[in-house]
């Protein structure tokens, strides 16, 4: 019996080496990827706030979403696309970005091209139609854009 418990405190010993090693040898790699993001997170001496988020998301981005920012009013609402193929966090990004405006979402693009033409109807309301592109600027679009996005996507048929 005193062997069988020896056998199962060594086994527990090497389990715990085991884990410290991995986790020993994981976290210079942790911390020079920790490093190098607070390094781009952190705002440069005397960059202000637009600075940072050309920075950090591009000019070309900022700009269009300035442009849709002045023309859906604070108090508006406007539907909200997903540009990309997989789901992906743009269109949470753009909502941050456009906020306190109301977002409606419609969903991925991709899923909207393969749905019948007959349920390609807009919800009323809204002051136009935000596609957010993963690495790319974002669209405002008016419904009938929209709709004619979607017609050019889907192709003849």
């Amino acid at each position: 019996m005193e062997r069988w418990w020896q056998g199962r405190w060594c086994i527990r010993r090497l389990a715990l080496a085991a884990f410290l090693l991995s986790l020993i040898a994981g976290l210079p790699l942790t911390a020079v990827r920790t490093l190098r993001r607070v390094g781009r997170a952190t705002l440069s001496l005397g960059e202000d706030a637009r600075g940072a988020r050309v920075r950090l998301l591009g000019a070309a981005t900022v700009a269009a979403l300035d442009s849709i920012r002045h023309a859906i009013p604070e108090d508006g609402e406007y539907l909200l696309v997903d540009g990309g193929e997989e789901l992906q966090a743009e269109a949470y990004w753009v909502r941050f970005e456009l906020a306190p405006r109301r977002a409606v979402f419609l969903g991925r693009l991709s899923e909207m091209e393969r749905a019948p033409r007959l349920s390609w109807k807009l919800p009323p309301a809204a002051r136009g139609v935000v596609v957010a592109y993963p690495g790319g600027p974002s669209r405002l679009l008016s419904g009938r854009e929209f709709l004619e996005l979607l017609e050019a996507k889907r192709g003849p048929g």
